[in-house]
């Protein structure tokens, strides 16, 4: 084959431990479920930080070419079929944008969990793709079901799934000027400068993390 046809971003091993990870190790209340556990990293990290619980990973497909951690209980199947061993915290790290129905993996989390469900979804910025024309990382993500959250869409689908948000956050700051160096030459000085105005006052956010209880 001359030409690749497939691309690995090289999210199967981390190069650095995402944020939400260490907010993994903060909320969590013990043993936990981690649905689409991919490569199992958050395991290896709470491991690392001295987290002795049970770790249970569910993931539709299982990596044959990838060396799971020992003490991982993995179960290959899909979410939605798939019945949920009862745990302290399911985790919901990136997984809800790729379903057809989010809510129905919510709910089924949350009936699951003593305690919470920790959840991480991209964030839709409208404004910045829809006034500005600037587009954010997660939609070139062929395998997003969704367009991002907004803070209401979140709430609210956590409401009808039958839990509560006890703590919100946004993370991920966005630069959007971070490229304007590479753009001087292509762009008129006085473009650049509008935008610099537009962005200097507002602060955008690539991701929504919550910790959810059952009500």
């Amino acid at each position: 084959m001359l030409i690749k046809k497939e691309f690995d971003f090289g999210w199967k091993k981390w190069r650095d431990p995402p944020h939400y990870a260490h907010l993994a190790i903060k909320y969590q209340k013990g043993d936990i479920l981690d649905v689409g556990c991919a490569t199992c990293e958050l395991y290896k990290f709470l491991r690392s930080k001295g987290w002795g619980g049970e770790y249970y990973g569910i993931d539709a497909v299982k990596y044959e070419d990838h060396t799971y951690p020992n003490g991982v209980y993995l179960i290959i199947g899909p979410a939605s079929s798939t019945e949920f061993p009862e745990v302290d915290t399911v985790i919901l790290y990136n997984i809800l944008e790729h379903l057809d129905n989010p809510l129905s993996i919510l709910k089924k989390s949350i009936e699951s969990t003593r305690d919470n469900v920790l959840i991480n979804i991209p964030k839709r910025n409208e404004e910045m793709w829809v006034k500005y024309g600037l587009f954010e990382p997660h939609q070139l993500d062929k395998t997003h079901k969704h367009c991002g959250f907004s803070r209401d869409e979140c709430y609210q689908m956590v409401e009808m799934a039958g839990g509560e948000i006890k703590t919100y956050q946004e993370i991920g700051e966005i630069n959007a000027m971070k490229g304007v160096p590479l753009w001087n030459n292509i762009i008129p000085r006085g473009i650049n400068f509008l935008m610099s105005k537009i962005f200097s006052s507002k602060t955008y956010y690539h991701d929504i993390w919550c910790e959810v209880t059952p009500k």
